[in-house]
């Protein structure tokens, strides 16, 4: 089937963070406060992203461990309003949880009761465009500093809250939506700075990271991604070294290398690392001569004082198959052939894990931690991949070729992986799943065509589709064990110190394993399909394990296809050891979907506008062929009440309901390709009430 680009939101020994200034205000603790507070009163929070500055989400509490896990349960449980499900990572400051939804809404919980203290509702607009309104449902969290929350929001602002009141402090516009740009990512803390980046390459805008001050909102440098307009000049040296590597009188135009998710930071070399996106269109479009095409694909080090180039490296040198580099980028100091090096890790989309120097930005390894065939490997004195000739499906008309991994969901995606730093494994949830690339007709794609297989009910033998946790080991590039999932799209990833792992899966299970060998040791019902991380805390010297649940991101658009039980609501689930919650009983809240309007199409017609959803775009709020699942933001449109099939035309081409995030696609669809979409909606409805009939 072919489908659009799942816009995926899409992901150590640190470097501990630089010590602040104690703050002047006594309600606002440093970090420092915080530890000393901590010690005091048996509290062990989670302050940043991933935990530390480096991201390993790595937990050194180990009350909870592998000799009493049989005794963890369930101590509370908090439902959020978030009508998309929860993919944010939740931040811990003296006890109060921290944690965003659907439209970058913020909310407080007391992390011992699960008592929701306070909440902010940021008010996104959602008719900017269609890019700022589907970043608008995603929300990966909140960074914290001295008292003072900081959210990004879909339609493009920076957004600083009180902690202890909720009341907005400052917010500083950070993008255009309007001209596609959005913001799904989590901002990260540099020393006083707050970063930022944004999403919208696939919709050809050009992309960038921003440091802002953490105090006043004052934007303190900015750094472009891909060169521009070089007839307006380049912003610095790095962007006129960039612009080499692009050919063509307009590649400009076709933007690329947007920063939506990865962001970390050593304060003792003062860098920030940052992964970057790839590309709208082929290479041969926006880059007819050939070139390498920076800093599309790359993880490239800035000073964090200034925002100055320091170093790049480029995992996908001219992609063609959407290998972002966005993905995590983990910092550690690991032993390598007798050294200890400082180090940056990522496994991003294209299927290889490297190792970086984090200094110099020298490739130390690259090995394939999932099945590749787009390339033999990666060559480590050139750093680039050896690739199969087969791979460049688009030189010719009539080539296609079967990837591995999808680009779409990569290998691993933003779901987060976690380093332990007392073993040396990296914890990484992977998808192997292939994806037929052809030259067609797709509209959002300029010119080709992605088939994502595996995502079909009806046709699940098709190809690969299997989501895996593996226990990978840096020193070797070997798996040390990996665990089988029956989906893919399968949560984030915690590892600690008490010898264990912990992620929730697509089927809405919570897993629990040992570190060193993958058993599955404890699991436990969530009721939701889960893709967001857990964290652990503590609070008077009991450790938590903090899951948040709700099919979230692509989850909520492919949940649905696999069964629409798992949705499920979006809740905080708090696990503690001798823990005597229950859940609540399990319901269907689901209305049974209406009988259909009569189709009048024929097959061909239908057939044309199934490949028009999900080519143009609608599958990115709708769900995979129209199944999105009961209750989103975004309607499943198998439930489209009589009034929508009558205005469909002025719905969709005129843009009628544009303030609730349908924006007009005059632009891109004729009328008989709008009622040609409408014929395939109709035709899953007629399917899903069918079958709604039927149980």
């Amino acid at each position: 089937m072919a489908v659009i680009r799942l816009f995926i939101c899409l992901a150590a020994i640190l470097v501990t963070a630089c010590s602040r200034e104690e703050s002047a205000d006594p309600s606002s603790p440093t970090d420092n406060t915080l530890q000393s507070q901590a010690a005091d009163s048996g509290l062990a929070d989670w302050p940043l992203h991933g935990n530390d500055a480096g991201e390993q989400r790595f937990s050194s509490l180990d009350q909870i461990n592998t000799s009493n896990v049989s005794e963890l349960g369930l101590a509370w449980y908090a439902d959020i309003q978030s009508i998309d499900g929860l993919v944010a990572t939740p931040i811990i400051v003296n006890g109060i949880i921290y944690m965003t939804s659907t439209f970058a809404n913020v909310v407080a919980v007391d992390g011992k009761t699960g008592e929701i203290l306070w909440e902010f509702d940021p008010e996104v607009r959602l008719d900017l465009s269609i890019a700022s309104s589907w970043a608008a449902r995603i929300n990966r969290g909140v960074a914290y500093l001295d008292g003072t929350l900081y959210v990004g929001t879909g339609d493009c602002r920076l957004v600083a809250v009180d902690a202890n009141t909720g009341v907005k402090r400052w917010d500083v516009m950070t993008c255009d939506a309007a001209a596609g740009y959005g913001i799904t990512g989590a901002p990260r803390i540099a020393g006083d700075k707050v970063i930022i980046g944004n999403m919208g390459a696939d919709f050809g805008v050009r992309g960038y990271v921003s440091a802002y001050d953490a105090e006043h909102g004052d934007l303190i440098w900015r750094f472009w991604l891909v060169p521009g307009d070089p007839a307006l000049g380049y912003e610095n040296d790095a962007m006129a070294m960039a612009a080499k590597t692009w050919t063509g009188d307009n590649y400009w135009q076709y933007g690329g290398g947007s920063a939506w998710d990865s962001i970390s930071y050593d304060a003792e070399l003062n860098l920030v690392y940052v992964g970057t996106d790839s590309a709208s269109v082929l290479p041969t479009q926006r880059s007819p001569e050939g070139g390498d095409n920076l800093f599309l694909c790359s993880i490239v080090a800035l000073d964090a004082d200034t925002g100055a180039y320091r170093w790049h490296y480029q995992t996908t040198p001219a992609d063609a198959w959407h290998y972002d580099a966005a993905m995590q980028t983990v910092l550690a100091d690991l032993q390598i052939a007798g050294k200890e090096r400082k180090v940056l890790m990522q496994a991003p989309k294209n299927g290889f894990f490297y190792i970086l120097d984090r200094e110099t930005g020298e490739l130390m390894a690259a090995d394939n931690y999932v099945t590749v065939n787009w390339a033999e490997g990666v060559d480590l004195k050139t750093g680039k991949p050896i690739e199969n000739p087969a791979a460049r499906f688009y030189l010719t008309s009539e080539q296609a070729f079967t990837m591995m991994p999808s680009g779409s969901l990569g290998g691993h995606n933003w779901h987060a992986m976690s380093f332990n730093p007392q073993n040396g494994l990296m914890y990484i949830p992977v998808h192997e799943i292939s994806a037929n690339y052809r030259m067609g007709e797709s509209l959002l794609y300029g010119g080709f065509t992605v088939d994502l297989y595996g995502i079909d009910p009806d046709d699940v033998s098709r190809l690969s589709r299997t989501g895996k946790l593996i226990a990978w080991e840096p020193a070797t590039g070997t798996v040390r064990w990996e665990y089988r999932h029956p989906l893919p799209m399968n949560g984030g990833v915690l590892s600690s110190a008490g010898g264990l792992v912990f992620q929730g899966t697509a089927m809405g299970k919570f897993h629990i394993y040992h570190a060193e060998t993958g058993k599955l040791l404890r699991q436990e019902p969530t009721q939701a399909s889960v893709q967001a991380p857990p964290v652990s805390y503590a609070i008077g010297g009991e450790q938590y394990i903090l899951l948040p649940a709700g099919a979230g991101g692509a989850g909520r658009l492919i949940a649905p296809r696999y069964a629409e039980a798992v949705r499920g609501p979006s809740r905080l689930l708090a696990y503690k050891l001798g823990g005597k919650a229950e859940l609540p009983p399990v319901s269907d809240w689901r209305p049974a979907i209406p009988e259909p309007p009569e189709q009048i199409a024929d097959d061909e017609t239908v057939k044309r506008g199934k490949a028009l959803f999900n080519e143009v775009g609608c599958a990115l709020c709708h769900g995979v062929d129209a199944a999105v699942g009961y209750g989103n933001s975004a309607p499943d449109l198998r439930y489209a009440a009589a009034e929508t099939h009558e205005k469909w035309e002025e719905i969709v081409l005129s843009g009628s309901r544009k303030k609730m995030g349908m924006l007009s696609f005059e632009d891109s669809l004729s009328s008989d390709d709008a009622r040609a979409i409408q014929a395939f909606v109709i035709q899953q409805a007629k399917k899903a009430h069918t079958k709604s009939l039927e149980r």
